[in-house]
Parts: structure tokens; sequence; C-alpha cells
């Protein structure tokens, strides 16, 4: 009898044991998309162009005062190159000289050629131009459209900004009060008043 007992008693203190637990894995994906953009390019101000009627019109100064444009991007892309378009009245003018672009005098009813004025336009990813150092050695941009002409290509260490200057120019001969015929473009020929030209500007990035 006394056996009997102990033998049941070790069968409950066995059948009390837990059984042995189970794992499973199951993965958890994370992830997250910056997006890449540039804004469009931001200029300080009005490129003013200084006018000397004395001057032929191949003769003019270049602007002492540089636009700065600024560009500002999300994502750290490569910034390529921005583009500048003819502006807004080349396309109206006959006989448009190459790497000339024109402003339109204000108020010109009709306009004519005297109401065209040519100027070019100079460019430079450099932080420390200045007015000195643009002109055709610099980054010209002009508007034969060929190859890369109206491009302004960055460098490696672009920093966001560049910068643009000009100066107003043309080599055909202009006529009227003040003016020589015989001059390539006098200054004196050209009507008073204010001009005004737009030109986009387009970045290029990815």
């Amino acid at each position: 009898m006394k056996k009997t007992l102990l033998s049941a008693a070790a069968v409950v203190a066995l059948s009390a044991l837990p059984a042995a637990a189970a794992t499973q894995t199951g993965n958890l994906n994370v992830t997250t998309t910056i997006q890449v953009s540039c804004q469009a390019p931001s200029p300080s101000g009005t490129l003013r162009l200084p006018f000397e009627s004395d001057n032929a019109l191949d003769s003019q100064w270049v602007s002492s005062t540089l636009v700065t444009v600024t560009i500002t991007c999300y994502g750290n892309p490569t910034v390529n190159h921005v583009t500048f378009d003819n502006g807004t009245h080349r396309s109206n003018v006959a006989s448009a000289e190459d790497e000339v672009r024109y402003m339109l005098r204000s108020g010109a009813q009709s306009p004519t050629a005297e109401d065209y004025l040519g100027y070019k336009l100079y460019a430079t990813d450099s932080p420390h131009a200045t007015a000195g150092d643009m002109g055709s050695a610099q980054d010209l941009i002009d508007t034969t459209a060929t190859g890369n002409a109206n491009r302004l290509t960055f460098s490696e260490d672009y920093n966001g900004t560049f910068k643009v200057n000009g100066r107003i120019f043309e080599s055909t001969s202009r006529t009227g009060a003040f003016g020589d015929p015989t001059d390539a473009a006098s200054g004196g020929a050209v009507p008073g008043g204010t001009y005004n030209d737009t030109v986009v500007m387009t970045v290029d990035y990815n």
C-alpha cells in the first residue's frame, strides 16, 4: 500500500512541469524618402546697366554692381547648370546680333529698331568675383543657340549662388540726333527713356 501511494505522488509532480516555450520571428521594414528639389533661381535685385551717351555702344561700361542669384535646394542634389533664355524682345529685332539681347524702351508705340537697345550678360559662380573680373573672360551667356552657349555650368564646389552682370552693347550703326552715321554705334543716337527686358533662368539638377 505504501509503494502505491509514492508512485501516485510521483506522477502528480511530473505532470505539473510546464511545456517548453516556442518562438517565431517577423521583420519590421523601416524606410524614408527624401525628395530632391530646387527652387527657382532668385536674384537679389534688378541688374541695372550703366549708359554713357558720349561712348559708342560697343564701348559701354560693365555694370559695377553685380546681381547675386541664389538657388536653394533640398535633398542635397547635384546642381548641373542654369540656362538663360534670350529675353523677351530679342525675337522682335530684325538682324539681331549674336550674343546680344535687347531691351525695349518703355512706352514705345509700334516699336521701331531705334526703340530697342542691345546688351550682353556675363555670369560666374566664383564667390569672390567683382565687376572687374567679369566680361568676356568669364562665362559669356550668348544667344547663338549652339552647344552650351546659354548655360552657366557650375564647378564642383558650387555654394548655391552665382553672380551676373552685363553692359549695353551694339555694334550696328545708329543714326539720329547727336548720332554720327559713320559711327559703328553712336550712344548719342539712342532715344531717351527707360529700357527693360526679362530673362528667364532655369536650373538643371539631379
